[in-house]
């Protein structure tokens, strides 16, 4: 009987169903009636690896906010790009992802930071993700050896670097 007495009071605040659909009913007269948004695609223009925020990765399709963010870690780690190639490199980075968004990339080689050979400790050049501790060591033995190191051919001289590790480390260093 209390049940009753509560849902048959008229009032204001009482649930009947009509009120139900009144209370709704203003929702749906706000709705757009257009229909969905059409989707537009935002124009990308190229854009220096170099230079570019995760802001600027994110947009690109297939590329997050992690895998934005592994690109800028890696490029700063490196000292910047020399290559747009080298995105191709970047953990969790599809390769079918990377051919589609490489037309989007321009690379300055002029913002690439070099490691002064001659002065660089064993730590600074083992912070370099293309050189390992083994060939930093060798490159100081070298150096104790022999002096200051005074082109690429005397990088050629070391054992323990083959012709490949080198290709990659050299837009990387400098012999001042």
């Amino acid at each position: 009987e209390q049940v009753n007495r509560a849902f048959s009071d008229t009032g204001s605040d009482s649930a009947t169903p009509e009120n139900v659909v009144n209370s709704h009913s203003a929702y749906r007269s706000n709705r757009n009636r257009d229909g969905p948004k059409v989707y537009r695609k935002q124009k990308i223009e190229p854009f220096d690896i170099n230079s570019a925020d995760t802001t600027l990765f994110i947009a690109l399709p297939g590329i997050g906010s992690k895998l934005a963010a592994r690109i800028v870690t890696f490029r700063e780690k490196l000292g910047g790009f020399y290559s747009v190639k080298q995105i191709g490199e970047v953990y969790g980075l599809q390769d079918s992802v990377f051919k589609k968004i490489a037309p989007f990339f321009k690379c300055d080689v002029a913002k690439v930071r070099r490691i002064n050979i001659n002065v660089a400790g064993k730590n600074e050049l083992s912070s370099h993700p293309y050189i390992r501790w083994n060939i930093a060591e060798a490159v100081i033995a070298y150096r104790n050896q022999h002096g200051n190191f005074s082109s690429a051919d005397d990088l050629f001289r070391i054992e323990n670097i083959d012709a490949g590790a080198l290709e990659r480390m050299m837009p990387y260093l400098s012999f001042k």
